[in-house]
Protein backbone atom coordinates (compact mmCIF):
# COMPACT_ATOMS: atom_id res chain seq x y z
CA UNK A 1 0.00 0.00 0.00
CA UNK A 2 1.43 3.77 -1.31
CA UNK A 3 0.12 5.95 1.44
CA UNK A 4 0.76 9.82 0.48
CA UNK A 5 -1.36 12.93 2.46
CA UNK A 6 -3.86 14.99 0.44
CA UNK A 7 -3.27 18.66 0.63
CA UNK A 8 -6.55 18.84 3.09
CA UNK A 9 -5.15 16.96 5.14
CA UNK A 10 -2.39 18.76 5.65
CA UNK A 11 -4.21 22.22 5.90
CA UNK A 12 -6.05 20.89 8.11
CA UNK A 13 -2.89 19.81 10.73
CA UNK A 14 -1.40 23.46 9.63
CA UNK A 15 -4.75 25.13 11.12
CA UNK A 16 -4.42 22.98 14.23
CA UNK A 17 -1.01 23.97 14.71
CA UNK A 18 -1.88 27.88 13.82
CA UNK A 19 -5.10 27.71 15.91
CA UNK A 20 -3.32 26.21 18.75
CA UNK A 21 -0.36 27.75 19.28
CA UNK A 22 -0.01 30.43 21.73
CA UNK A 23 2.74 32.12 24.52
CA UNK A 24 2.34 31.03 28.19
CA UNK A 25 2.28 34.73 29.39
CA UNK A 26 3.84 33.33 32.70
CA UNK A 27 6.82 31.77 31.54
CA UNK A 28 6.52 33.22 27.82
CA UNK A 29 7.50 29.72 26.50
CA UNK A 30 5.96 28.75 23.27
CA UNK A 31 3.35 26.26 23.39
CA UNK A 32 0.63 23.72 21.15
CA UNK A 33 -2.26 23.38 23.31
CA UNK A 34 -0.26 21.96 26.89
CA UNK A 35 2.87 20.70 24.63
CA UNK A 36 6.08 23.61 24.57
CA UNK A 37 7.37 23.71 21.17
CA UNK A 38 10.04 25.42 19.27
CA UNK A 39 9.53 26.78 15.48
CA UNK A 40 13.17 26.43 14.00
CA UNK A 41 14.52 26.67 10.41
CA UNK A 42 15.94 23.31 8.63
CA UNK A 43 18.59 24.87 8.51
CA UNK A 44 19.62 24.14 12.69
CA UNK A 45 19.11 20.48 11.62
CA UNK A 46 22.09 20.36 9.19
CA UNK A 47 23.86 22.73 11.50
CA UNK A 48 23.50 20.30 14.30
CA UNK A 49 24.68 17.44 12.26
CA UNK A 50 27.73 19.16 10.72
CA UNK A 51 28.78 20.38 14.59
CA UNK A 52 28.37 17.14 15.73
CA UNK A 53 30.23 15.55 12.53
CA UNK A 54 33.30 18.11 13.24
CA UNK A 55 33.12 17.05 17.17
CA UNK A 56 32.83 13.05 17.25
CA UNK A 57 33.03 11.90 13.37
CA UNK A 58 31.11 8.97 11.62
CA UNK A 59 29.43 8.60 14.91
CA UNK A 60 27.22 11.71 14.47
CA UNK A 61 24.90 9.90 12.02
CA UNK A 62 24.34 7.14 15.58
CA UNK A 63 24.00 9.59 17.66
CA UNK A 64 21.30 11.88 15.80
CA UNK A 65 19.87 8.65 14.51
CA UNK A 66 18.78 7.80 18.62
CA UNK A 67 17.81 10.78 19.45
CA UNK A 68 15.26 11.04 16.59
CA UNK A 69 14.15 7.60 17.49
CA UNK A 70 13.10 8.36 21.17
CA UNK A 71 11.04 11.37 19.71
CA UNK A 72 9.50 9.22 17.40
CA UNK A 73 8.38 7.03 20.30
CA UNK A 74 7.34 9.95 22.46
CA UNK A 75 5.57 11.62 19.54
CA UNK A 76 3.46 8.26 19.15
CA UNK A 77 2.72 8.16 22.94
CA UNK A 78 1.27 11.53 22.38
CA UNK A 79 -0.79 10.79 19.23
CA UNK A 80 -1.98 7.50 21.50
CA UNK A 81 -3.40 9.97 24.37
CA UNK A 82 -4.75 12.75 22.49
CA UNK A 83 -5.65 11.49 18.90
CA UNK A 84 -6.75 7.60 19.80
CA UNK A 85 -8.73 7.02 16.43
CA UNK A 86 -5.79 7.93 14.02
CA UNK A 87 -4.37 4.36 15.45
CA UNK A 88 -7.49 2.25 14.62
CA UNK A 89 -6.22 2.18 10.31
CA UNK A 90 -3.40 1.50 9.55
CA UNK A 91 -3.96 3.61 6.28
CA UNK A 92 -5.27 6.57 8.13
CA UNK A 93 -2.84 6.21 10.62
CA UNK A 94 0.01 6.31 7.67
CA UNK A 95 -1.98 9.12 6.42
CA UNK A 96 -1.71 11.72 9.45
CA UNK A 97 2.48 10.80 9.60
CA UNK A 98 2.64 11.93 5.64
CA UNK A 99 0.58 15.10 6.06
CA UNK A 100 2.07 15.70 9.81
CA UNK A 101 5.45 15.47 8.32
CA UNK A 102 4.65 17.87 5.36
CA UNK A 103 2.77 20.65 7.88
CA UNK A 104 5.77 21.14 10.24
CA UNK A 105 8.01 21.30 7.42
CA UNK A 106 10.28 17.88 7.28
CA UNK A 107 9.17 17.37 3.53
CA UNK A 108 6.81 15.56 1.44
CA UNK A 109 7.08 11.86 2.49
CA UNK A 110 4.65 9.04 0.49
CA UNK A 111 4.92 5.82 2.89
CA UNK A 112 5.37 2.18 0.68
CA UNK A 113 4.18 -0.37 3.22
CA UNK A 114 4.77 -3.53 2.04
CA UNK A 115 4.79 -7.14 4.13
CA UNK A 116 8.54 -7.14 4.43
CA UNK A 117 9.89 -3.57 4.84
CA UNK A 118 8.53 -0.11 5.02
CA UNK A 119 10.30 2.52 2.37
CA UNK A 120 9.29 6.03 3.38
CA UNK A 121 10.67 8.56 0.01
CA UNK A 122 10.56 12.27 -0.39
CA UNK A 123 11.41 13.28 -3.80
CA UNK A 124 12.15 17.44 -2.93
CA UNK A 125 14.44 15.26 0.26
CA UNK A 126 14.23 15.30 3.66
CA UNK A 127 14.67 18.72 5.58
CA UNK A 128 18.56 18.23 6.46
CA UNK A 129 19.01 16.46 2.75
CA UNK A 130 17.67 20.03 0.87
CA UNK A 131 19.44 22.50 3.00
CA UNK A 132 23.08 20.45 2.48
CA UNK A 133 22.14 19.40 -1.11
CA UNK A 134 25.17 21.94 -2.11
CA UNK A 135 27.59 21.05 0.33
CA UNK A 136 29.36 17.86 -1.52
CA UNK A 137 28.36 15.91 1.02
CA UNK A 138 29.20 11.91 -0.04
CA UNK A 139 26.87 10.23 2.47
CA UNK A 140 23.29 10.51 4.03
CA UNK A 141 22.57 13.23 6.52
CA UNK A 142 19.00 12.58 7.46
CA UNK A 143 20.07 10.42 10.30
CA UNK A 144 17.76 12.42 12.67
CA UNK A 145 14.66 11.65 10.34
CA UNK A 146 15.43 7.58 10.03
CA UNK A 147 15.72 7.55 13.71
CA UNK A 148 11.91 9.44 14.36
CA UNK A 149 10.42 7.48 11.80
CA UNK A 150 12.18 4.08 13.50
CA UNK A 151 10.99 4.84 17.00
CA UNK A 152 7.30 6.03 15.19
CA UNK A 153 6.96 2.54 13.34
CA UNK A 154 7.79 0.47 16.04
CA UNK A 155 5.41 2.21 18.29
CA UNK A 156 2.82 1.87 15.90
CA UNK A 157 3.41 -1.59 14.73
CA UNK A 158 4.79 -2.87 17.94
CA UNK A 159 7.77 -4.41 15.88
CA UNK A 160 11.45 -2.99 16.44
CA UNK A 161 12.49 -1.42 12.79
CA UNK A 162 15.69 -1.20 12.03
CA UNK A 163 16.09 2.27 9.36
CA UNK A 164 18.61 3.03 6.98
CA UNK A 165 18.64 6.12 4.53
CA UNK A 166 19.69 4.24 0.98
CA UNK A 167 19.49 7.49 -0.46
CA UNK A 168 19.70 11.06 -0.44
CA UNK A 169 19.94 14.59 -1.90
CA UNK A 170 22.84 15.68 0.32
CA UNK A 171 24.84 13.33 -1.58
CA UNK A 172 23.54 13.57 -5.26
CA UNK A 173 20.55 11.30 -4.92
CA UNK A 174 17.09 12.03 -6.50
CA UNK A 175 15.16 11.66 -3.68
CA UNK A 176 15.82 11.21 -0.28
CA UNK A 177 14.84 7.38 0.46
CA UNK A 178 14.79 5.59 3.87
CA UNK A 179 14.14 2.06 4.16
CA UNK A 180 12.74 -0.13 7.55
CA UNK A 181 13.35 -4.09 8.10
CA UNK A 182 12.25 -6.00 11.07
CA UNK A 183 14.91 -5.89 13.40
CA UNK A 184 16.30 -9.45 13.37
CA UNK A 185 17.42 -10.63 17.20
CA UNK A 186 21.05 -12.04 17.01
Amino acid sequence: MKVTASKEQVASILNDYKSETHTDPETGELQFGGLPIIFARAEIMSSIYQELESLVGESASAVLKRMGRSYGEKFHALISEEQEELLKDRKTSLEFVCAETQAIGWGNIMIDDEDDKITISSKDGLASGRTMTNRGKSHAVDSYFVGYFEGLLSKLDNIDYYGEESECVAKGDAQCKLVFTRKQNL
